[in-house]
């Protein structure tokens, strides 16, 4: 690329970037845990001892758990327990339906594969500062493991 169109380029990208902040549209950027989210999850772990919620990574916006699969607890339980850590911390459903979809979990030891998953959003109640805040859940099957995934967006 000669020098001229580079600097072209490099033109339309800063427009670019001015015209996505003017509107309020934020570069993706990586995900964090609340500490709502991480105290919820101490505390689930400390009622449950015998199913435990351990921290995965965090891939693509979201911050991912493992959950041992059990013959004791089914796909339905594992979902209603993840749904409840948020209800339990001020989030209500946006619908009553879950959807059933794909998403990429990060797996330490194979490359991370498209899992079935059920999807549920949230957003926050309450607070007047809290307004518009949306978290969305993955619950993801994966043989001895599953898989849930949390994504805030403010």
């Amino acid at each position: 690329m000669n020098d001229k169109r580079r600097g072209q380029a490099t033109v339309i990208a800063v427009a670019c970037l001015g015209i996505l902040s003017l509107l309020g549209v934020g570069l993706p950027r990586a995900a964090s845990i609340p500490a709502w989210l991480d105290d919820a999850i101490t505390s689930y772990n400390e009622k449950n001892t015998g199913i435990q919620i351990r921290f995965t990574g965090i891939k693509d916006s979201f911050v991912w758990y493992t959950i041992p699969d059990t013959a004791e607890i089914g796909s339905k339980d594992i979902r209603e327990g993840i749904y409840g850590i948020a209800q339990a911390n001020g989030y209500k459903m946006t619908a009553e339906e879950e959807l059933v979809t794909t998403a990429k979990p990060p797996s330490p030891n194979k490359p991370y594969e498209a899992k079935k998953c059920w999807k549920r959003s949230f957003v926050l109640e309450g607070a007047a500062t809290s307004a518009g805040r949306m978290l969305t859940t993955y619950v993801c099957e994966d043989g001895a493991n599953w898989f849930a995934g949390f994504r805030i967006l403010q």
